[in-house]
């Protein structure tokens, strides 16, 4: 049975996938990606999107668990086995259309069988998430008006699967008191704004991908723990207050780090019809597939908006194959061992 997510937060994280699909298109065809201001790319802001949703998800779910253990138990299964899938199917897609004599493609010369950008280290290391990554296979894609790389979207999960580990420890060792951490979070976001009064916070972490992440996460942490406190409402109104004064004080790029995770939050509460509410959550595959199956769809004799268009019917098709048959078998796997929360 699928468990679907109360309010919206499953047609977001679907519109923030289709986004990142959308702004590769342009790329992938040799174009500018769409850019919003004080962000970046159209993709990039979807990625905010996605920690900051993470953020209030993920520090609710610690909580209720009360299991630093557990918790990250629970997030291996959602990550890894539809990860794994993914990268082998790159893999092996990278054997099929590589421009190179498959034993050059499986051990290159020069670099042999397992140096970096080999089919083995593609597998590994995007695997094992925190050894390094790598994103381009030899003789794949190399004729690609945009990027060569097989999955750049990849690299969000190091840095997300890193987050998840620093909430797990912080819980604990608060002892999962979600006033003292919220309260110790929140104070750190008012002290960073009031800085801004003064200094430029964009340097602070601007080409920091860690940081930069780690901003937005924690800015839907403290909501999540702050409406403990003080409601839901008075810990949006707090993050959007934060916000306000880093936009009066000049630093937009800091501010639109801090105003995504509330806006996605009340956002959340906003009354759709019921049909909007996604059954199946395929929003992961379609992140994780979605650039593979635009390079295929790329050389196709089409125009922009029809290749886009094919691209991203079978990106939604993939998806939901991953999710049915791999990423929620394994989350009914995890509720036998151990219920959700």
């Amino acid at each position: 049975m699928t468990v679907v997510r109360p309010g919206n937060f499953d047609l977001m994280w679907l519109v923030a996938a289709t986004l990142v699909f959308w702004s590769h298109q342009y790329s992938i065809s040799g174009f500018d990606e769409p850019i919003v201001p004080w962000v970046g790319s159209l993709g990039g802001f979807a990625v905010y999107a996605f920690f900051g949703m993470s953020g209030y998800l993920n520090a609710q779910s610690v909580f209720k668990s009360r299991s630093a253990s557990q918790f990250l138990i629970s997030r291996a299964f959602r990550i890894f086995p539809g990860l794994i899938v993914c990268v082998a199917a790159c893999v092996i897609l990278g054997a099929i259309v590589t421009t190179l004599p498959l034993r050059d493609y499986l051990s290159p010369p020069g670099v042999g069988f397992t140096g970096r950008d080999t089919p083995f280290s593609f597998f590994w290391r995007n695997c094992a998430l925190f050894f390094g990554q790598d994103f381009v296979l030899p003789g794949v894609f190399k004729s690609s008006l945009g990027t060569t790389e097989v999955n750049t979207p990849l690299w969000t999960l190091p840095q997300e699967a890193k987050l998840y580990i620093y909430l797990a420890l912080l819980a604990f060792a608060c002892r999962y008191n979600a006033h003292v951490l919220g309260s110790a979070i929140g104070l750190a976001f008012v002290a960073f704004a009031i800085a801004g009064l003064w200094i430029a916070l964009g340097p602070t972490w601007l080409g920091h991908r860690g940081l930069t992440c780690a901003i937005l996460f924690g800015s839907g942490v403290a909501i999540a723990l702050l409406q403990k406190s003080l409601t839901k409402r008075g810990a949006v109104l707090g993050l959007l207050a934060v916000a306000g004064v880093m936009l009066l004080s000049g630093n937009r790029e800091t501010f639109a780090l801090v105003v995504i995770a509330p806006i996605c939050v009340l956002l959340n509460d906003v009354p759709l019809p019921r049909w909007t509410a996604p059954r199946l959550d395929i929003s992961f595959g379609v992140y994780l597939y979605a650039l593979p199956i635009q390079h295929l769809t790329s050389t196709l004799p089409l125009n922009f908006w029809i290749k886009g268009m094919i691209a991203f019917a079978l990106t939604l098709v993939v998806g939901w194959l991953s999710a049915k048959l791999i990423e929620q078998p394994m989350l009914r796997r995890r509720q036998q061992l151990r219920p959700l929360n």
